[in-house]
Parts: C-alpha cells; sequence; structure tokens
C-alpha cells in the first residue's frame, strides 16, 4: 500500500465567477501550477485502466476529478481521513490552461451531453467488489456536474449497481442539488445518499472540520486494525529435520517480516557465532518501531544501518541501530548455534 501522510492545510484562491450563458456557476479559477488536469493521480495504463492507489481500509473507494486542486485537496483529506483507496477521473485531452477556453469547452461538452455524447475520458475500473461506499466528488460547472465525472459514471452505471455512493463537490457558488440528481440519472441502481458535502469559496478554509463532521453524518469511520491474537504472530524456523518456533513482535517490522513468508534464506554466520544474519530485499520497514536494544540469545533482530535481519546467538552489548522484531521460543536458538552458515524455511504457523 503506498503510504500516504495527511496534506498540509491548504492555503486556497477564491474561485473565479464570470457572467457566461446565463449559468449561476462558472468552472473553478485557472489552474494553479502542477494542476494542469494531466495525469496526476491513481495508476493510469495505456490500455485506458486505472487501478485505485490503495489504502490500510479497503471499504471505501474515493473517486475525484479536479482542475484547479480544489477537489483534489477535499478527496485526499477523506482519503486521509478513512486510510482509503484513492482515484482521479482524467479526460482523455487536458484542459487548457487558458480560463476563456476552458469555459468555452465546458459549455460544448456539457451540451453534449444533454444530447446524449459524453466526452471521452481515460479512467475505468474494473470493477467495485469489495467496496462497501463509493465517494464521488467533483468541481460544479455551470450549476452541473463535472464533465469527465459525468462520463465515468455513465460508463460505470453497471458495475456501480447495488453500491452506495456519497457525493462531495466544489462550486463557487451554486448549490450541489442539480448534479446530485444528475448522479441518480446517471447510476439508476446504485444507492446515492441524501446527505451531500458541498465546499464553497467562502466555507473552503472549514474544509477538514466539514469534512470530519460529514463522514460522521453518513456513518463513514475509519478501521484500526485488529490487535493480532499470540498464535498469529507465531513462525516455524525449519533446518534439516528440525523445528523450532519464534514470537514475532506486533509492531511495523515485525508485520512487516510476517507479510513476507514463507521464506527459504542462508542464514550466515557473522562475528563468529554471536549472530546469524541475512539481507531481505527489500528491506523490511522499521517505521514507528522501538530502536534500541541489547540483545539476548534468540532474540531477532534489524540492524538499521544494513537493513539485515541479526539473530543472536550470543548476548551482546546494547545498540541504538537495532530493533527487536522477535525473539525464538524457549531453547530453540541452540538449534542454530552452530559453526557456519545454516539453510533455513521460515513460515508462519
Amino acid at each position: 500500500m503506498k503510504k500516504f501522510l495527511l496534506i498540509p492545510f491548504l492555503l486556497f484562491a477564491v474561485f473565479s465567477m464570470a457572467a457566461c450563458g446565463g449559468s449561476d456557476e462558472e468552472p473553478s479559477s485557472p489552474e494553479q501550477p502542477g494542476m494542469s488536469g494531466q495525469p496526476d493521480g491513481g495508476d493510469g495504463n495505456d490500455d485506458g485502466s486505472d487501478t485505485p492507489a490503495p489504502g490500510g481500509n479497503g471499504r471505501y473507494l474515493v473517486l475525484y476529478c479536479s482542475r484547479t486542486g480544489h477537489t483534489e485537496g477535499a478527496a485526499q483529506m477523506i482519503r486521509t481521513t478513512l486510510d482509503c483507496d484513492i482515484l482521479e477521473v482524467e479526460p482523455q485531452v487536458p484542459y487548457d490552461n487558458d480560463y476563456s477556453s476552458m469555459l468555452s469547452r465546458a459549455q460544448e461538452e456539457l451540451a453534449g451531453i444533454r444530447r446524449g455524447n459524453y466526452p471521452a475520458i481515460r479512467t475505468s475500473v474494473e470493477d467495485f467488489d469489495g467496496y462497501d461506499l463509493i465517494f464521488i466528488g467533483y468541481p460544479i460547472w455551470h450549476g452541473s456536474m463535472a464533465t469527465p465525472m459525468q462520463s465515468f459514471l455513465h460508463e460505470h452505471a453497471g458495475k456501480l449497481a447495488g453500491k452506495r455512493i456519497a457525493l462531495f463537490a466544489t462550486s463557487g457558488s451554486s448549490g450541489i442539488s442539480a448534479s446530485a440528481g444528475e448522479a441518480r440519472s446517471l447510476c439508476p441502481d446504485a444507492t446515492v445518499i441524501e446527505r451531500a458535502l458541498l465546499l464553497t469559496s467562502s466555507t473552503l478554509p472549514q474544509m477538514e472540520g466539514r469534512i470530519s463532521t460529514w463522514l460522521d453524518e453518513i456513518g463513514a469511520v475509519r478501521e484500526e486494525p485488529d490487535t493480532p491474537d499470540a498464535s498469529s504472530l507465531k513462525v516455524n524456523i525449519s533446518t534439516g529435520d528440525r523445528t523450532i518456533t519464534a514470537t514475532m513482535e506486533d509492531n511495523a517490522a515485525g508485520r512487516d517480516f510476517l507479510s513476507r513468508l514463507p521464506l527459504e534464506v542462508t542464514l550466515n554466520d557473522y562475528n563468529r557465532m554471536t549472530e546469524k544474519i541475512f539481507y531481505p530485499s527489500p528491506a523490511l520497514t522499521t517505521d514507528g518501531a522501538a530502536r534500541g536494544c541489547a540483545p539476548e540469545p534468540g532474540d531477532i533482530t534489524i540492524y538499521v544501518p544494513w537493513g539485515n535481519v541479526a539473530i543472536f546467538c550470543k548476548s551482546w552489548s546494547h545498540s541504538n541501530d537495532l530493533v527487536k522484531i522477535g525473539r525464538i521460543d524457549g531453547n530453540g536458538i541452540d538449534v542454530l548455534s552452530v559453526e557456519g552458515d545454516v539453510r533455513v524455511r521460515i513460515e508462519r504457523q
């Protein structure tokens, strides 16, 4: 799962407003640097299919389209709050940076949609299996849902049948009711939650609090991983016809180690039978794990500067560069306390 941190508090510019054809809402202000509409989210593939960037909570998916970055900011905040999957919906042809050209194209695309002609997009999703709730985010253009998201919902209506959808939008001043009606028309077999979130130019500075309140209101909560029981932290270490057991630590490094199993590795003798070591590839994460220990026989550790796993056969002095990730049970370390290298198979019980 890629790691994502809470985005810093965004400095938002007020949406630009321009009179155009009697519409009460225009597309948002011209793109900020780096937000030109070019692919900058998800994992786009040349074949048009996309894989959502994964989070730790697979129940939710955030889909969004954004031109100025306002909607993207809201989408990323939802994703970070829930630790869930996210994917950007992108037009096949990026929008012009020129604001007037953008206005004209938006009007043409909205008129085309009313005739049944949806603009091409480069984003598609194979299925929505496993998602309990799908967040749909978009800017409001001329009172309507932004056209790339309309195209996405039109193309994926069948796959979204039976799914729950939560809408959030950014707007200069228009309401969200018209675009909510469009969502229901585009996905008649999905359930669009009545309570939607609208962030206008006057409420964008309160984005974090408004999103938090809205998520509580619709019952979308972050799921913390269950604390594993002792048995789920147990591993077998086999060499020849002998098998010993070990118990891994419930920390990020220990869980990363468990996720790599089963492993068949050669434990190299180091420092005259003081340690048996090997180098996992890639190196195990040590994020959030306590550093520093005085290893005793049977301790399983990571030596952070080198990234190697070290199983201690003898006691050693305290080192701030060691992270303890487990311990061999009982007197099992005797099996590894031999001269030379040892070939082992490590697997979960």
